[in-house]
Formats: structure tokens, C-alpha cells, sequence
């Protein structure tokens, strides 16, 4: 394969990857500020803390956390090509693997949640996810374990 075709970013040159980490730093912020904000939000207005903002809340932490976590420990990897060595590679690839598959599951059911509520709109009195709510409302994490 040729060098021109090859995904390897170590080839690019320092500036552009300096450049690049810089902006990916930059979302990563975006992407913690954005997620704190709405569980600041959560936190101060009571207003808020009803059965399917839950689901909201729990994807906020999820992504606030691939913010925080996952994409710092990315960037150097991929474009710097740092070793991390076995055990904060192991760590990294499980919370990785977690924090995306909780946000994934979370989406899954903010969306599962809002059929039930068009489609039961008209039931007064039923709850949308009565199975899946009872308990600590952590239904998309312990679908991701």
C-alpha cells in the first residue's frame, strides 16, 4: 500500500498534528462543557427530575465522560503514537468500550421512550417505561455490562 493511501497519521507532519490534537482537545472540551451544563441543569432545577429526563442525565454523564476520559487518552495515542502500556491501554479500551455503549443504549432508550409516549399518549395514568424505570434508572448502564 502506498504512503499516500495509508491511514497512519505518524507520517503527517508535526505542525499538522499539533494542529489536529489541538482541535481535537478543543472538542473534547466543547464536549465536556456541553454534558456539564445539562447536568448542572439537572442538578439545580427540580423541574427537571421527571421519568424521561433520566435517560437525558444518564447520557449526559456517559458522554461528559468519553469527553474526559476517552478522547485525551486518543489523541496522543493516534496521532503522536505513544504506548501506553498493558495496564492504562487496558483501562482505556474498557471505559472506552463502556462509556460509548452506555451513550449508544441511553439513545436507545430516549427513543424507545418517546414511541411509548406518542404511540400511549391517549392511556392517562400509564407509564411509559414502568419495566425499565423501577429501580436505580440505570438501565442503560447494566444493558452495557
Amino acid at each position: 500500500m502506498s504512503a499516500m493511501n495509508s491511514t497512519d497519521t505518524t507520517t503527517l507532519p508535526l505542525s499538522t498534528r499539533v494542529t489536529l490534537a489541538f482541535l481535537m482537545g478543543l472538542v473534547a472540551f466543547a464536549i465536556m462543557l456541553g454534558n456539564a451544563v445539562v447536568i448542572l441543569a439537572f442538578v439545580v432545577d427540580k423541574k427537571l427530575r421527571h421519568r424521561s429526563n433520566y435517560f437525558f442525565l444518564n447520557l449526559a454523564i456517559a458522554d461528559f465522560f468519553v469527553g474526559m476520559i476517552s478522547i485525551p487518552l486518543y489523541i496522543p495515542h493516534t496521532l503522536f503514537d505513544w504506548d501506553f502500556g498493558n495496564g492504562l491501554c487496558a483501562f482505556w479500551l474498557i471505559v472506552d468500550y463502556l462509556l460509548c455503549t452506555a451513550s449508544v443504549y441511553n439513545i436507545v432508550l430516549i427513543s424507545y421512550d418517546r414511541y411509548q409516549s406518542v404511540s400511549n399518549a391517549n392511556i392517562p395514568g400509564k407509564p411509559l417505561l414502568q419495566e425499565l424505570i423501577q429501580g436505580p434508572r440505570l438501565t442503560g448502564w447494566l444493558c452495557t455490562l
